[in-house]
């Protein structure tokens, strides 16, 4: 929790200046979003879309949105550019838990099945991340709804847990060498696309995400299985609301 002890006040500064400058041209924005999340781990098959979706769970997110598109630029593509371009400082949590599924524990009869099936498990992320918002339509037109693609990176703190009733599965053995249960500081990348509908000072948000993490231990395993030596992903799908503080600006030319 400690970055965020640090960037939470940080993150209010940064909203508190961009409201109250009276000669801004960037328009600021804070969204407040939630939903669920979805990840392939080693708790299940790669690429195994059912055991995805049966390791889900649930977050949200705060976020500063600034909009560049109220600038003028001598340089025609710059100018194109913020026309079409918001960047997003955000802040999150996930919390998603882990039962194993997938081969071998949907072979009732084979000899480790109670030890895959005694697993549980439990990850929290506490993530910072700066992302660009590339739309489809000019921000500079009073379009209804807004489509486009989101893009960026995340810094995240990984809390992974394992508790188990049985012995560990013989790929989780020695444990040592493949249950990693400290916390993490992890690096992702995620690309997406979402959709604004704009009502008077609001806008309404629905996303959805695809995270890719640079590690293969988020849910605290690592397996020596070819099949999961995958990185890590996740699955997230937000709604929530964005509030404008220049309504003005909503008048767009």
């Amino acid at each position: 929790m400690g970055i965020f002890k640090k960037t939470i006040p940080v993150f209010i500064l940064l909203v508190f200046i961009n409201v109250n400058a009276q000669k801004t041209v960037i328009d600021s924005e804070v969204g407040i979003y939630f939903g669920p999340t979805f990840m392939q781990t080693d708790y299940g098959e790669a690429n195994n879309f059912k055991s995805s979706v049966n390791n889900g769970g649930f977050g949200f997110g705060l976020a500063y949105i600034a909009d560049y598109s109220k600038l003028t630029y001598n340089s025609k593509l710059l100018s194109i550019v913020s026309k079409h371009l918001k960047t997003r400082l955000e802040l999150s949590y996930s919390n998603t838990i882990f039962e194993y599924d997938g081969e071998p524990v949907s072979n009732v009869g084979s000899l480790e099945y109670e030890n895959y099936k005694a697993m549980k498990g439990e990850t929290k992320l506490y993530n910072i991340g700066v992302f660009g918002e590339i739309y489809f339509l000019s921000l500079r037109r009073s379009s209804k709804i807004q489509p486009y693609i989101i893009a960026g990176v995340s810094y995240s703190i990984v809390s992974p847990s394992l508790k188990t009733t049985e012995p560990l599965p013989r790929v989780f053995t020695p444990k040592s060498e493949n249950v990693f249960l400290e916390k993490q500081n992890v690096i992702s990348y995620s690309t997406g696309l979402g959709f604004r509908y704009k009502l008077n000072a609001i806008d309404f948000l629905i996303e959805s995400r695809f995270n890719s993490f640079f590690s293969d231990r988020i849910e605290g395993l690592d397996s020596n299985v070819a099949a999961d030596k995958n990185n890590d992903t996740q699955v997230i799908f937000n709604i929530g609301v964005v509030f404008h503080f220049n309504d003005k600006s909503r008048n767009l030319y």
